[in-house]
């Protein structure tokens, strides 16, 4: 009677188990990475970038261009500004930022301060000497 008992027991703590942990790894999943996905406008709002995932990876390419953009920087509607991202539960990184007019390439960081505000940080080499930018989401 008492070796029943213990499978008993045994048997229902098992099964217990076995409902409550698949919620458990649901709830510490963390955020999506696809909450970047869309567009997004550069800090002079005259040009906007739009974030897209193809795998695991986001890129993001221009979807619309001011006169500026295309005289300063010789942007150029579709053209592909940002390529390779993975996101890792808290930023966007791992891939490059690449320079319209000049074709160089950067390391680019991107993190969602809140649903409207997406902070980049572009660097090269060295993370600690970079340039920041704020794009915002459209109304």
């Amino acid at each position: 009677m008492r070796m029943t008992l213990q499978k008993t027991r045994f048997t229902l703590l098992v099964l217990v188990l076995l409902v409550v942990w698949p919620m458990a790894v649901q709830s510490s999943a963390g955020p999506s990475g696809d909450q970047i996905l869309g567009r997004w406008l550069f800090p002079a709002k005259g040009s906007s970038v739009e974030i897209y995932r193809s795998g695991n990876q986001y890129f993001g390419r221009m979807a619309d261009v001011s006169s500026t953009g295309k005289q300063q920087f010789g942007v150029t509607k579709n053209q592909l500004l940002m390529s390779n991202l993975s996101f890792d539960g808290q930023v966007w990184s791992g891939g490059e930022l690449i320079h319209p007019r000049t074709g160089n390439r950067f390391g680019v960081e991107l993190n969602l301060e809140d649903p409207r505000t997406l902070r980049v940080k572009v660097y090269k080499g060295f993370k600690w000497i970079h340039k920041e930018f704020t794009l915002t989401r459209p109304s």
